[in-house]
């Protein structure tokens, strides 16, 4: 197959997945074309068997969340990443960090590094579809992401000060009914430190309200 009419067929995805080749009467030529391609800059490896092109044949960009899905499934942006997204912290993050229930691991390719933490099945929820584009993908909900940032940190301490040290903003838009909720089947030591952030968060809207 000529590489003219690859990009025909597959332009139209935005992921191009290898078990797709399988229809093709010469399938097992093709991966080495594909092979090929990759040495040439056409193409993009993103785990084996996935790949975009690259911005020397398109100038597409693919959306960074809607590949961390599809790397891994199931999985949801979730940490640092969808507090970022939410506007809850003001540092832009250069991994894609997000929730699987499968095992921790990591992809670094051109497009970005892409994280995944494993969490047990009955954590494994706070999360909803967003469609940008011509693709969707599953994104934390900002109270579940809070949840999932401070359950996966090795270090905790319950005291206000140490909240202070993650710069949250937009506070105001954390539903609190809704944080305590979520973090319900979590461990205890889990569940307090979140009653205590729904305290914090309380208090630093009162403090700016008073200002």
């Amino acid at each position: 197959m000529k590489f003219e009419e690859f990009y025909q067929i597959y332009r139209k995805y935005p992921i191009i997945d290898s078990v797709s080749f399988k229809k093709f009467e010469n399938y097992i030529n093709l991966r080495r074309q594909v092979n090929f391609w990759l040495k040439k800059g056409y193409l993009i490896k993103l785990k084996k068997g996935i790949y975009v092109y690259s911005q020397k044949i398109s100038d597409k960009t693919v959306n960074p969340f809607f590949v961390s899905n599809y790397l891994i499934n199931p999985s949801y942006i979730s940490c640092e990443t969808a507090l970022f997204y939410h506007k809850l912290i003001p540092e832009k993050i250069s991994s894609f960090t997000a929730v699987t229930t499968r095992k921790t691991s990591e992809f670094i390719n051109e497009l970005g590094i892409f994280k995944y933490r494993n969490i047990k099945e009955d954590l494994f929820y706070g999360f909803y579809n967003i469609k940008e584009d011509d693709v969707s993908f599953f994104m934390a909900y900002p109270e579940k992401a809070i949840i999932d940032y401070f359950y996966f940190r090795k270090e905790l301490d319950k005291n206000f000060n140490y909240f202070d040290e993650f710069r949250f903003q937009n506070l105001e838009t954390i539903d609190i009914k809704k944080l305590l909720q979520l973090s319900e089947k979590f461990p205890l030591k889990i569940k307090v430190i979140i009653n205590n952030f729904a305290l914090y968060v309380k208090s630093e809207i009162k403090k700016y309200k008073s200002l």
